[in-house]
């Protein structure tokens, strides 16, 4: 007969010996799982931890590279601009030695505060005296300073910004060698310069980022001799050679992190090598806060001294079931406390920032990336980054495949039918076992800097152009005029024995070449010596409608379709007639371009400062390798071109303050686009 036990009871009629075996091993299983648990929170509160601190030492990095650079790119364009401007002067006083009353009056005139001329023994012989302050005399020796060029080590010196004689604030130095012996030198006000120093620095940055990023302990930059910036709660710092991980750390470029002790508190130390253009600057350090990490450890470890007694009274399981969701969430709420976190930092950043996982999928889309290529992180997340950003797709499995820590890349890109030239540095994310999760890109746009440069270029050559055009008309006048008072000389008081009227033929030949060659010296003279403007305040859309029918009658005699959008609003100051010489040429060149059907459309309206003219044709486009030659004066692809009329027009936009850009619309057609400055 089988025999029956109470409901309930029927554990207890096991002998002891297997309870206790039941217990132990339950407990046994419950502490193997808890510790597991407790190691695998511990190393993803870890991960995360790795994750924050690589991304905000690589966003720092970004940050402090691009400070820099910006101050040397400024620092660079003002010193090319002295510089342009002292061999200028050195050509002037090539012809004819300049005084000391003409260098007041280029001074005056040209912006350079201070101009000095030194003789081949270092002997100042002109100098200018600025109004605001009295004649002073020299407060160092010129032949010390200019010895390389008084030497002839070279041809051209930047001294520094030094501060003025007067007192009268800092003074970037420059110096040419004067082809007459000796040198020139002038200086400019460079308190701007200074100032966009401290706004762009790197102190500055760490400054910045140290006081408005509440999970940050500090920041420190050092190198091997002393602290180069660091947050105001740092007073002092070991030496990097006297901490074997910091003097380790230098010789990596990928973060290392570690847990120390800063004003008797624990913190996460991030640290990396600060690489500028190949040069190790020395070491970044940031201190992470680990208050809210620490608090996760220590409920981890209640939970398993919970754990340990609760089982004893038989709630294990149940137990164990309600501490794992609280654990969870509380993991929930670290993460995003963190992700909450990173992403301030990526919205604060000016640079596009865009992450992908290992399959390629977008992961992380910043504000200045939505705003850069017109996308909504709401519909770029999970993407494929190959169909938004086909032009980074490359870069990301170049980066990926390939395994580099990091990559950099200059390249053209559309976005919203716009082209866009940008600056992109690709790095490599890993997790805590090497393996590659995917990878982030930091990009910059730089679309504007690169037509500013297009614009200066252009402007040079034309600048350079047109002297060379003053100078070889001038020169070749005279004889010109010589051999035409010749030839009819010959004409009128000479008569051959023999073939007269072949001799008179060819004499009229040469007196219709050289007022043939006359006038062509006369357009050089014209592009050299532009007619000064006379500036009327006008409303934008009247003038454009008064216009209209003559540059719609340039369209409609081919049988082009001619369209003007007005309603910008915009007032300019122009020289209306030279302005409509400018529009004139243009709309001419688009409509040779245009086969009869196409269309024309001029539109007008307002960006930021500036008004805005775009006039954009269907015709036949201009080649990739033609378009940065189009402004260059006589330069066309049409047989019975002159080569002036674009030329001419961009000369005139320019002395109006403006700028002309040229953009290639797909699949054929050409924009031209106008900018003035609003009055």
């Amino acid at each position: 007969m089988k025999k029956e036990y109470p409901s309930g009871k029927w554990p207890l009629m096991f002998p002891s010996k297997y309870l206790a075996g039941l217990f132990f091993f339950l407990m046994a299983i419950f502490f193997g799982t808890t510790l597991f648990e407790y190691q695998y929170r511990k190393s993803e509160i870890e991960h995360i931890m790795r994750e924050e601190a690589a991304l905000l030492i690589q966003a720092l990095t970004e940050g402090a590279d691009n400070a820099i650079t910006g101050y040397n790119e400024n620092r660079f364009l003002l010193t090319s601009s002295l510089f342009s401007q002292l061999h200028l002067l050195d050509r002037i006083d090539k012809k004819s030695p300049l005084t000391s009353a003409d260098l007041t009056v280029i001074a005056g005139s040209g912006g350079i505060y201070r101009i000095n001329i030194f003789d081949r023994q270092g002997k100042r012989i002109a100098f200018n005296t600025p109004q605001d302050h009295e004649p002073m005399a020299q407060q160092c020796d010129p032949k010390l300073q200019l010895q390389p060029i008084f030497s002839r080590q070279t041809d051209s010196l930047v001294v520094g910004i030094r501060e003025s004689t007067s007192r009268r604030g800092p003074r970037l130095v420059v110096a040419i060698a004067r082809s007459r012996g000796g040198a020139i030198t002038g200086n400019i006000d460079a308190s701007r310069l200074i100032d966009l120093r401290h706004q762009l620095g790197v102190g500055h940055l760490i400054q910045r980022v140290g006081a408005d990023t509440t999970g940050i302990d500090y920041i420190l930059w050092q190198d091997t001799t002393a602290i180069l910036a660091a947050t105001p709660n740092i007073t002092g710092a070991a030496p990097l050679l006297s901490d074997t991980l910091l003097a380790r750390a230098l010789l990596h470029r990928k973060p290392i992190t570690r847990l120390t002790t800063f004003d008797g508190r624990k913190v996460f130390e991030v640290i990396k090598p600060f690489i500028y253009h190949g040069t190790n600057l020395g070491l970044l350090r940031i201190g992470l806060k680990v208050d809210h990490f620490t608090i996760a450890l220590t409920k981890l470890r209640t939970r398993f001294i919970m754990l340990a007694f609760l089982v004893c009274f038989g709630g294990l399981v149940i137990l164990n079931l309600v501490m794992t969701r609280r654990s969870e969430v509380r993991m929930a709420q670290a993460y995003e406390r963190a992700q909450a976190f990173s992403s301030t930092i990526l919205e604060s950043m000016a640079d596009a920032v865009v992450a992908v996982n290992e399959a390629g999928r977008i992961t992380l889309i910043n504000g200045a990336a939505e705003k850069l290529f017109a996308l909504s992180s709401l519909n770029a997340l999970d993407k494929e980054v190959k169909l938004l950003l086909p032009e980074c797709a490359d870069f990301f499995s170049i980066i990926m495949d390939e395994q580099k820590s990091s990559l950099h890349r200059e390249f053209e890109c559309t976005a919203s039918g716009k082209s866009l030239f940008l600056s992109g540095n690709f790095t490599l994310i890993t997790g805590a076992d090497h393996r590659i999760e995917g990878a982030l890109g930091v990009l910059r746009d730089l679309s504007q800097q690169r037509s500013m440069q297009r614009v200066i270029n252009r402007q040079e050559k034309l600048s350079a152009m047109g002297e060379l055009a003053s100078g070889v008309a001038h020169e070749i006048r005279n004889p010109l005029n010589a051999i035409g008072v010749l030839a009819q000389r010959l004409d009128m008081e000479f008569s051959p024995t023999a073939d007269e009227e072949e001799y008179r033929q060819l004499v009229r030949a040469v007196v219709s070449e050289v007022h043939r060659v006359n006038a062509i010296i006369q357009r050089f003279l014209k592009f050299a010596r532009p007619p000064q403007l006379i500036m009327v305040k006008s409303n934008l859309d009247d003038f454009m409608t008064g216009y209209r029918p003559i540059l719609q009658g340039e369209a409609d005699a081919k049988g082009i379709r001619f369209t003007l959008h007005t309603g910008s609003g915009a007032t300019v100051l122009i020289d209306r007639e030279q302005m409509q010489q400018a529009l004139l040429n243009i709309v001419q060149n688009g409509v040779e371009a245009t086969e009869s059907g196409g269309v024309m459309i001029i539109s007008l309206f307002c960006r930021l400062d500036h008004a805005i003219i775009e006039i954009t044709d269907t015709g036949r486009g201009i080649p990739e390798n033609e378009r940065g030659r189009v402004f260059n004066l006589y330069f066309t692809t049409k047989e019975d071109g002159t080569g002036m009329g674009l030329s001419i027009a961009n000369q005139i936009i320019q002395s109006h303050g403006g700028i002309i850009e040229l953009e290639q619309r797909e699949p054929e057609g050409t924009c031209f686009r106008i900018l003035l400055p609003l009055a």
